[in-house]
């Protein structure tokens, strides 16, 4: 990248040089906030006994963690794994009390995308009632901790991400088609720990917000942690006409069930932001999805969709050929695995609204 001829600094100088001395130097407009770092210690508190009712290990001996555990896992079993339904709930309350009136104006039941019937208000109103006499206990004990380690991964994510946040997103939006800045900026929750697999995105009544459970130290695996789960916000937004959606379209077309879809595009949303906090903000970063291991999980996903992204984003090919090689890789893979043409299903595969996998 070629450097500029002047230095931001001789600019301001041949600026304040020009104007008269009573002259008020030139404002810049702000860029508008994207996201929204948040700690608050009772989703904080949600999510870290959530991670210990997933874990079915031995409790730490804490007053009223038991009793949470029992209602975690038992309503987890009513809304059959779909957190996110009443998660958006813990947006609305920093306490145990708070979330108890929330669940006052929920829906009494809710119908999952399977056609079973979650009694919904009961399901917050049980979770709020097990984490009260945990609440005191948690604050004095596990808090402290918990809340330095989220404080640790904001002030990260500001100094690395936020000057530049402007041009990452404009990045992320050139090549995905997503929109580059919400009307209002999306809420990233921080949080010390949380089940599998460690972030999330998901939707309230005012628009997606993430969660994102913070492990190792801070650098720029955090930064790109944060990026990816705004995109799946960024991508909830745009809707119709992004790279994302077409790509799925396509898939859905060339035989790929929802499953292989959601990998194929997810592995996109991996890849990008990798590149994009390389590219601009740290040239020695590493792909979280190597790692963490996400590109090994997903084996043939990744096999496809890592070097075809990479390529158009290294300018060996263009956007429309590395959606193409994609879909072909897909479809030829398939045919391998299965010994046949793919069946083309009955309706187009959309992105999930209630959840979204880191």
């Amino acid at each position: 990248m070629r450097r500029p001829i002047l230095t931001p600094a001789a600019v301001i100088a041949l600026l304040t040089f020009s104007l008269p001395a009573w002259a008020d130097p030139p404002k810049t407009a702000e860029a508008p906030a994207i996201l929204d770092l948040r700690v608050n210690p009772l989703m904080d508190l949600h999510y870290w006994v959530r991670k210990l009712a997933s874990e079915k290990g031995a409790l730490p001996p804490i007053e009223g963690l038991p009793g949470a555990v029992a209602a975690v896992l038992k309503v987890g079993d009513s809304l059959e794994g779909a957190w996110g339904i009443l998660d958006a709930s813990f947006t609305e309350a920093t306490t145990a009390e708070e979330l108890a009136r929330v669940a006052t104006r929920l829906p009494e039941t809710f119908k999952l995308r399977n056609g079973t019937v979650t009694p919904l208000r009961q399901d917050l109103a049980d979770l709020a009632a097990a984490y009260k006499p945990l609440e005191k206990t948690f604050l004095v004990t596990v808090w402290p901790r918990h809340r330095e380690i989220a404080e640790r991964a904001a002030a990260t994510v500001r100094k690395e991400l936020f000057p530049k946040a402007p041009e990452v997103y404009a990045d992320v939006s050139r090549h995905l088609g997503v929109v580059s800045s919400p009307k209002t900026p999306i809420p990233v929750y921080l949080v010390a720990a949380g089940p599998f697999p460690g972030a999330f995105t998901m939707r309230s009544q005012e628009g997606p917000f993430s969660v994102v459970a913070l492990e190792g130290e801070p650098d720029s695996q955090w930064v790109e942690i944060v990026v990816h789960e705004s995109i799946h916000g960024l991508d909830d937004l745009t809707g119709e006409g992004s790279v994302l959606t077409e790509l799925r379209r396509r898939l859905a077309q060339a035989g790929a069930d929802p499953g292989e879809v959601r990998d194929f595009v997810h592995t996109v949303m991996f890849v990008q932001p990798a590149a994009t906090v390389r590219r601009l903000l740290n040239p020695a970063h590493k792909d979280y999805g190597d790692t963490a291991g996400y590109y090994s999980r997903v084996g043939r996903a990744a096999t496809v969709v890592v070097p075809a992204w990479r390529d158009y984003l290294e300018g060996r090919i263009t956007r429309e050929a590395a959606v193409e090689r994609i879909v072909k890789g897909f479809a030829e893979g398939e045919k391998k695995e299965k010994g046949g043409p793919a069946q083309k299903p009955s309706a187009p595969v959309r992105p999930p609204s209630q959840a979204a996998r880191y």
